[in-house]
């Protein structure tokens, strides 16, 4: 299970981003890296920070030099086999041509009427408004569940301020898990109790500290995972060749966006596995930082 939380409306920060990654710690993955997805030319540069799921070749979570940000989160279901990757979703939106209206480009997906697996898609479009400053329009793209038809919608005023999206179904109760209650309330703690122009250092420990929160109680299926934001790795599904096959949180990101265009992305293991298959506790000094600001030329964000 992965989790987000943001806000859009910081007087400092366009948009502050918080999200763990939750999956098999044995799942091929590669940190994030300026890349393209393959697509690099000498017109479109390595210019999408973001990991690799290297096992469908798309990501989770991604952000262009030009300002676009997706999150992807796994809709809870039984495993059901259809054959299109969740992860290009993202990777499509991150390479789309930045000057497509968000509305037109959401149209163009939901038109496609691909047939995936359950999935939760937060699209964030970057803009410039009078003043220079930077805004984001954002949409949730989801099919409420596998084979389900897209469909889309805007963030409430309330979702702007402090929002979050796990892995439940919109509308029908995903807002009220407890891990989702429980990472707003520390997340919008954390944003309230900081000056308006917080250290960011600080302001990053901060919030790496709300991503760790778990519940007392033992997590001990899945259906226990809607409870904590951290997920202490469980097995839940058969061992492979006497290795257990471990699920947890492997990674936790956050990403900062002020609105002059500059971007702290910061990105933190976890849980890993040592060779002999035991899971571990990554050391704070397993972290990377990258600092880079957006590519805004008179008046309109450019790559």
């Amino acid at each position: 299970m992965c989790i987000g939380v943001w806000t859009l409306e910081h007087p400092l920060y366009a948009l502050i981003l918080c999200t763990n990654r939750d999956e098999f710690l044995d799942r091929p993955t590669q940190n994030a890296h300026f890349h393209n997805f393959g697509e690099k030319t000498e017109d479109h540069p390595a210019d999408i920070l973001s990991g690799l799921d290297m096992r469908a070749g798309g990501t989770w979570l991604g952000i262009g030099r030009n300002g676009k940000v997706a999150l992807l989160t796994n809709i809870t279901e039984e495993a059901v086999n259809l054959s299109t990757s969740r992860g290009s979703l993202v990777s499509s939106f991150l390479l789309s041509d930045p000057a497509l209206p968000l509305e037109e480009e959401t149209a163009r997906m939901i038109a496609q009427d691909g047939k995936y697996s359950g999935f939760n898609l937060m699209l964030f479009a970057p803009r410039l408004e009078s003043d220079g400053s930077l805004t984001y329009e954002t949409v949730l793209v989801t099919n409420h569940g596998a084979g389900g038809v897209l469909n889309s919608r805007p963030l409430s005023a309330d979702e702007r301020c402090c929002g979050g999206i796990s892995n439940g179904i919109d509308g029908a109760g995903a807002s009220n898990w407890p891990k989702i209650k429980r990472v707003t309330q520390d997340f919008d703690a954390v944003l309230q109790s900081f000056p308006p122009s917080p250290s960011e250092d600080e302001l990053v420990d901060r919030l790496m500290e709300v991503l760790a929160w778990r519940c007392d109680e033992s997590v001990l299926d899945r259906s226990h995972l809607r409870n904590t934001v951290h997920v202490t790795p469980i097995q839940y599904k058969p061992a492979k060749n006497g290795v257990p096959t471990l699920n947890g949180t492997r990674l936790s990101t956050v990403i900062l966006i002020r609105r002059d265009g500059q971007v702290r992305f910061v990105e933190r293991d976890i849980w890993q596995l040592l060779p002999d298959g035991k899971p571990v506790l990554a050391p704070p000094s397993s972290t990377r930082v990258f600092q880079f600001k957006l590519g805004i030329n008179q008046g309109r964000l450019s790559v």
